[in-house]
């Protein structure tokens, strides 16, 4: 029998073909829109390459139902702050990724000034790429000319040797001494610098971080209005053998200096754990700097020079691995109140394998993440024991 198509079966091959090719539009579209949203190519090229500028096509309010809105104040009231970064230009490629996010993520909209600080020049290239990233902010470079290397009472062969055997015991490589020098100058130093004498709030950039959800509100403006010293992302436990002095010495100091601890709140309670046989102990819980926005006035006070100095004298940066995190840990908990600072829980963050993602519904619409994955989610986190509050502890119970 011959084969014959019929005006019915050929009315549906018809509208078949024509449903495929408006779904392969559909497709392509779609497709065409993520890779504008995706990092582009021009992040990892060569930066000998030279720098290209990168036009963002990203608008954070265009799948956003009410109640969010993104609008940004005029710069002439935008509150004094700048986003800053320690870095060297080896570095470029992964501060450029990092850019790329914020921009992306929170100020391309508002355009706050960038800092880039580094013991050594920068070079041409480097100047030219960042300067190509931030989308119309000020960007201006600083020379960290004091504060930076070994202190004059650091024996540094035990440094070397220190740094080799931690290595050694914890199956690691071992810190450099620049990194050594740049957690130090992180701790207090870095506020000095001339450059940022002009800002309140500094918000910390970690090279190659990751920003993972947008920004619906200013985090400068929720510090400013709130009156916030501190805000933070991720807290966790240190590890026990790279700060085995610390809380010894953070007690030494609280007993030599009991009449400024005396006429002071505290948030000491988060630092102990509480054991059901009556042992008190530190546990170890600290800020994550790499993201971080604090109140400058607070690391220039004359209580946080008093302790980091206090700290720095005991060499143990070089001699153990004390860190920024473990200072402005420490200096958080002996000098503010609980409600001074901030968890930023609500920021989509991610550096190596620690991350911070909402869970809430209406913020997930706005993230490329895994509320799973989170950190806090883990027993290592100490993120929600600042959120419990009733963190005041009468330091003459601590003391030695």
């Amino acid at each position: 029998m011959p084969f014959t198509i019929t005006r019915r079966r050929l009315a549906r091959l018809l509208l078949g073909a024509l449903a495929f090719c408006i779904a392969g539009y559909i497709l392509a579209s779609a497709l065409t829109r993520f890779t504008t949203d995706t990092l582009p190519s021009s992040l990892s090229q060569d930066p000998a390459d030279g720098p290209r500028p990168i036009q963002l096509k990203h608008h954070p309010g265009d799948f956003i139902d009410p109640p969010f809105t993104f609008s940004a104040p005029p710069a002439e009231e935008l509150v004094s702050g700048c986003l800053l970064f320690i870095t060297r230009t080896i570095s470029l490629t992964r501060v450029r990724r990092t850019m790329f996010d914020i921009e992306k993520r929170f100020n391309d909209r508002y355009h706050y000034p960038y800092v880039f600080l580094s013991e050594e020049p920068f070079s041409d290239q480097f100047q030219k790429a960042v300067r190509a990233m931030a989308n119309g902010a000020s960007v201006e470079f600083g020379l960290i000319t004091e504060n930076w290397g070994y202190p004059d009472w650091v024996d540094r062969s035990r440094a070397h040797n220190e740094a080799l055997d931690w290595a050694d015991r914890n199956d690691m490589d071992a810190d450099t001494q620049g990194y050594r020098h740049m957690v130090r100058y992180w701790a207090q130093p870095f506020a000095d610098h001339p450059a940022l004498q002009k800002y309140r709030y500094v918000w910390r950039l970690e090279p190659g971080a990751h920003y993972t959800c947008d920004f619906v509100e200013d985090p400068f403006t929720l510090m400013q209005s709130r009156n916030l010293t501190y805000g933070f992302a991720i807290s966790i436990q240190d590890n026990t053998d790279s700060i085995p002095s610390l809380w010894a010495t953070a007690q030494s100091f609280m007993h030599d200096n009991l009449h400024m601890m005396l006429s002071r709140d505290n948030s000491l309670e988060w630092l102990l754990t509480r054991h059901s046989s009556g042992l008190v102990e530190f546990n170890r819980c600290l800020f994550l700097t790499n993201f971080e926005i604090v109140d400058l006035t607070f690391v220039r006070s004359q209580l946080y020079r008093k302790l980091f100095e206090y700290l720095d004298r005991r060499s143990g940066f070089y001699y153990e691995r004390w860190s920024d995190a473990s200072v402005r840990s420490l200096a958080a908990a002996m000098f503010l109140k609980s409600d001074d600072v901030h968890w930023f829980s609500d920021v989509g963050y991610k550096h190596d394998f620690l991350q911070q993602c909402p869970s809430e519904l209406n913020r997930q619409m706005l993230c490329h993440c895994d509320p799973k994955k989170s950190t806090h989610m883990y027993p290592m986190s100490c993120s929600a024991r600042w959120s419990d509050g009733k963190l005041g502890v009468d330091p003459r119970n601590l003391i030695q």
